[in-house]
């Protein structure tokens, strides 16, 4: 049983491409839930780049930019009836795990820094997915919140047992 956040990376890439209803069931828990679509690639070897955000400090509207590496855990590509590419980008967090500074606003702007992007899947649109316990969820609220879309550990067992060694 997967017992790592690498490992269960592994796992969960494995069955998008292997099990074209999980593929469709996972797609329907984000905000392309619906569309006819199949999931044709996924990476879980951690693409990373360098992302620039923009983070407001103090309470009078000011910002500054924050410039980060940073990378995603697992990245699923569809592609849609009428040949659109979709991204799913996939964090994945174990229930005694942490975020890292800015990493849920970094998902936010790698979504759209990575469009277009041919060893990236070339899509045109893309959304984040937080998985994890719901410990983990809870406890991070706020910052989880961040994320467009939330799969509980818990929920992902019933169809990919090895999420049960992650909560």
């Amino acid at each position: 049983m997967a017992s790592t956040e690498e490992e269960l990376d592994r796992v969960l890439a494995q069955a998008l491409m292997d099990d074209p209803l999980f593929a469709r069931w996972f797609l329907d828990q984000t905000r392309f839930a619906g569309l006819d679509a199949r999931c044709v690639e996924v990476r879980a070897d951690n693409p990373w780049s360098r992302v620039t955000l923009t983070m407001p400090v103090g309470l009078d509207g000011a910002s500054t930019e924050v410039v980060r590496d940073a990378e995603t855990d697992v990245l699923a590509i569809y592609v849609t009836a009428d040949e659109r590419r979709l991204a799913l980008h996939v964090e994945n967090k174990l229930a005694g795990g942490a975020f890292t500074p800015h990493q849920p606003e970094s998902y936010r702007a790698r979504l759209q820094q990575w469009q277009g992007r041919a060893r990236l899947g070339m899509y045109v649109d893309a959304t984040s997915v937080l998985i994890a316990p719901r410990a983990f969820y809870e406890a991070n609220r706020v910052a989880a919140d961040v994320f467009e879309a939330y799969v509980p550990h818990e929920v992902l067992a019933e169809h990919v047992p090895a999420f049960r060694s992650g909560m």
